[in-house]
């Protein structure tokens, strides 16, 4: 006889709520350009990624998590050999869109991040984790399982990055989004949901009224260093609001550097 697994309420929350593709359903995706407003966020954001990969000597650059393809996209246009990928089909086809639209020619695939194989792809000077995507994974031992992964697709003293809201600010009470880096777009407001150490829900409201949710893993700043440590890697570094002396309660998200 097959056992019979019952799931609590809480259970079958949790599972949903690593269920990252599932999260970004059609409706979400075809609005995600318009909430992060490419212009705006490219003003925000200005040259700090460029100078980080030229710093490095960073040429071949896995974007790990391309979302509708923005970081992509830009840093093709700047020159770098970019190849881009995500977990969620819809981000993929929406990024498809994105580089027809603009004539950029980005390899793109439709990979979660344990099926990444240097074998297949070749390995990276630099892999962009972005868009607070690692937050998607709420188990410790599989985000560090998925930074190794990562550190597989890099070269030899190869560059990571990685960004993140300030989870930190936000578990104290101090939620803000100023609107300059990550939701750039002015007809849909940010709010919080559901918070505490284990999950923390951002809610989505259009001008039109319509409304999202996205349920992530708060990971703390020190927290996900001490991970990158575990999973190999040196010298973490990190900046907020892309600068390298930040008020901690302040910054409105934070990039961490690494290295292989």
């Amino acid at each position: 006889m097959t056992p019979v697994i019952m799931h609590s309420p809480a259970d079958q929350r949790d599972m949903a709520d690593a269920d990252y593709a599932r999260q970004y359903h059609e409706d979400l995706v075809e609005r995600w350009d318009e909430l992060i407003d490419w212009d705006k966020r490219a003003a925000g954001e200005g040259s700090f990624f460029r100078d980080l990969l030229h710093r490095f000597g960073a040429w071949r650059v896995l974007d790990a998590a391309t979302g509708s393809g923005f970081h992509a996209a830009q840093l093709h246009t700047a020159g770098f050999g970019v190849t881009a990928c995500d977990g969620s089909p819809t981000m993929v086809e929406r990024a498809r869109r994105n580089f027809e639209r603009l004539g950029v020619d980005v390899p793109l695939h439709h990979y979660d991040w344990q099926a990444l194989d240097p074998g297949v792809l070749g390995t990276f000077d630099a892999v962009l984790c972005l868009g607070s995507s690692l937050c998607h994974v709420f188990d410790r031992e599989s985000r560090i399982a998925v930074l190794r992964r990562f550190r597989q697709m890099l070269r030899p003293d190869g560059l990571l990055l990685i960004d993140q809201r300030n989870f930190d600010a936000i578990l104290a009470g101090r939620f803000a989004s100023s609107g300059r880096y990550y939701y750039c777009g002015n007809t849909a407001s940010v709010t919080l949901g559901e918070l505490d150490d284990s999950v923390c829900e951002f809610c989505y409201r259009f001008a039109d009224g319509a409304q999202y949710r996205l349920r992530v893993y708060p990971i703390r700043a020190c927290q996900l260093q001490e991970e990158l440590r575990l999973a190999g890697f040196r010298i973490p570094k990190a900046y907020g609001d892309f600068e390298p002396f930040y008020d901690v309660m302040s910054a409105d998200f934070i990039v961490h550097r690494a290295h292989a």
